[in-house]
């Protein structure tokens, strides 16, 4: 029988709030991501020896559909002690345990002689396992013995049996490590894991301080306003990928491809228990499992399928699949993307909202052929390819350049408008057209929306476009077309409308920020503002007619009203970048959130995500529709994402 998957209670749950992200681009509650792992013996950052006493063992991994798939895994022997990295704090213990999928990520240094003991715990029917390191050579010799034998890829630990394999960390990347017996079955069943290795050099460009995509040691926004998280934790393992100027990064993230085909894993656990007591050797201990025909029912991505896999890293409810990818930036901040390709299937991945610049393949720097110590020469890659058995590193960012409006909604001083509610002083009709008097030394746009209420008759109440509009020195005009006719003279009441600021509350500061290029024509000048690495070139430009709120308009689209318009209790649908834009663009009165009448709730009074976080999500997917669905369900497999946040919010990493 096998154990009760912790995730059946709330799997429909979360696969009916996941369609909603899916489907609508929104976002997600908060639970990020990193490239965690461990350093064996030896600390990260020296060229010592490096040490891991790993185990082979079955145990179920938990999936979004309820069940739980019997799987093999490698892990850490039991209580041992491994060195968790990054060194920073994880909302939940760090743990290793004696078998999960992927594999623990192997963290080491380059130049480092690193040194792996496997002990073959997996069922005796299971028979003989084993590691291969591709990218490796490895300097420990075969006994071939029977504890030891030579395979035909690698040598062989036996049941109940350790071995050694030793090589030294000669290229710095990402690298797979696997099984090498019997592929076809075990890397199928989950023996397989990940070695990344630091450079021993990073270049001096990449060091906090000097890098301006990134804002670590230095005072931020969020620091020099006291918002709390900031200065944000730096989950890195090391500054650069390679002893390479332009392998900077500022954020990273491991991604292991794989497919299961729960029919296999079915007549293994079926053999397995039917050959209990067998002895290793003897006639008829052994499997038979048929690895074809071949029908993958769950795509995973480091063991775990969407939405679990946006759930914490070493959340409780996985204890056999501790890694998540849920990637998070600010914008301007050079993502570093760590992918290998575990299974037999290739998954075309797209990444919305940029391409992705290959930095290498297999620990392999793609070099200028002119200038190979100064540039790259990887390609752009619009959907990039997670082949298996190959490992890549890439570089992606997003700045918001190219979106052709201002996605913090700034607008130059003394231009903004706001929403405010006049007092209606006279209303009167002539034929369809009304004629509104209110208090007030501003008109309104002609085309603009007017929200009339507490009119007597009631007839005049409602929502109007504004014909026509004539300021005065105390009281204001404006018409509009009424498909009514015949109402007398009323009064009472306000009219509810978009004004220039000077009749508004103060005007928020963060509004009219300047934006001064740098030879890219980013604004790296002042690292405390708000709009760091803002787009120049769009600066101030609308993208609104006429906005709700106090920001510019003149811009080519007209938008639902976003206290109207919602989508379920996630908030969606704005156009700018952070929460004060959000709210000054869509919330009357919060052309600064400290005036009265304004709210930070949710249009729809709900807090799905932390009351400041009010970033943009993108949908990182499989290209290939089947790989996002988990046995044959959407929203599931290989599917995340890409949650991009203003400097208002503070990315914490430790989940």
């Amino acid at each position: 029988m096998r154990p009760m998957n912790m995730k059946n209670a709330t799997s429909k749950t979360q696969l009916f709030q996941a369609l909603i992200v899916a489907v609508t681009l929104l976002l997600a509650p908060a639970a990020f991501a990193a490239a965690p792992g461990i350093t064996g013996t030896s600390a990260a950052g020296t060229s010592a020896a490096a040490s891991f006493s790993l185990t082979a063992q079955d145990a179920y991994l938990n999936q979004p559909d309820g069940n739980a798939v019997y799987s093999w895994g490698y892990g850490c022997v039991s209580g041992s002690s491994p060195d968790f990295v990054p060194k920073a704090t994880f909302a939940f213990p760090p743990l290793c345990n004696t078998m999960q999928v992927p594999g623990p990520t192997l963290v080491v240094t380059e130049g480092a002689t690193v040194t792996i003991n496997l002990t073959n715990n997996l069922p005796t029917a299971v028979g003989n396992t084993s590691i291969l390191f591709p990218s490796f050579q490895l300097t420990s010799t075969c006994a071939n013995s029977s504890a030891n034998p030579q395979g035909l890829l690698a040598c062989e630990v036996a049941p109940g049996q350790t071995i050694t394999y030793t090589f030294v960390a000669s290229a710095p990347g990402t690298h797979a490590y696997y099984s090498g017996t019997q592929g076809d079955l075990q890397i199928e069943m989950g023996l397989y894991g990940a070695i990344i290795v630091l450079p021993a050099k990073p270049p001096a460009n990449c060091a906090n301080g000097t890098s301006i995509t990134n804002l670590y040691g230095k005072t931020d926004y969020g620091t020099k306003t006291g918002i709390p998280g900031f200065p944000e934790q730096d989950f890195r393992l090391s500054t650069a990928a390679y002893d390479h100027v332009k392998s900077c990064y500022d954020r990273e993230y491991l991604f292991q491809w794989a497919e299961m085909d729960p029919r296999i894993h079915q007549e293994a656990l079926a053999q397995v228990q039917a050959k209990i007591g067998c002895s290793a050797g003897m006639p008829g201990c052994s499997l038979d499992v048929q690895t074809e025909p071949y029908h993958p029912a769950y795509f995973l991505i480091n063991g775990r399928s969407m939405p679990d896999l946006m759930d914490p890293n070493y959340a409780g409810e996985y204890p056999h699949q501790p890694y998540n990818g849920n990637p998070h930036i600010h914008p301007g901040e050079l993502l570093l993307i760590r992918t290998i390709g575990q299974g037999r299937w290739q998954h075309p991945f797209h990444e919305h909202a940029n391409h992705v610049r290959i930095l290498a393949r297999d620990g392999n720097l793609i070099l200028s052929p002119t200038v190979p110590a100064q540039n790259l020469a990887g390609t752009l890659m619009f959907n990039t390819d997670t082949t298996p058995g190959d490992a890549f590193d890439g570089i992606f960012y997003f700045s918001g350049r190219g979106l052709n409006w201002d996605p913090y909604g700034h607008h130059p001083a003394g231009t903004g408008s706001a929403i405010a509610a006049e007092a209606i002083t006279a209303i009167s009709e002539s034929g369809k057209t009304v004629t509104v008097t209110y208090s007030g030394s501003q008109a309104p746009a002609v085309g603009g929306n007017v929200t009339i209420a507490g009119v007597t008759p009631s007839g005049y109440n409602g929502t109007f476009t504004i014909l026509s509009s004539t300021a005065g020195s105390t009281t204001s005009t404006f018409t509009y077309a009424d498909p009514t006719s015949g109402l007398r003279a009323g009064s009472g009441g306000s009219a509810t409308m978009s004004l220039p600021n000077s009749d508004s509350p103060p005007n928020d500061p963060l509004s009219s920020l300047t934006c001064t290029p740098d030879t890219n024509g980013y604004n790296t000048g002042n690292p405390a503002a708000l709009n760091y690495y803002e787009w120049c070139q769009d600066h101030n430009k609308p993208v609104q007619v006429n906005p709700f709120g106090d920001v510019a308009s003149g811009g080519p689209a007209t938008l639902p009203d976003p206290n109207v318009l919602t989508n379920g209790q996630w908030y969606g649908g704005t156009p700018y970048l952070g929460p004060d834009a959000s709210l000054r663009a869509s919330m009357p009165a919060c052309d600064t959130s400290l005036n009265a009448n304004c709210t930070t709730l949710l249009p729809s009074n709900t807090q799905a995500n932390p009351a400041n976080e009010r970033g943009w999500a993108f949908m990182w997917h499989s290209h290939n529709e089947r790989e996002i669905t988990t046995n044959n369900v959407f929203p599931g497999g290989m599917l995340m994402m890409l949650l991009v946040d203003s400097r208002e919010f503070a990315i914490d990493e430790s989940q």
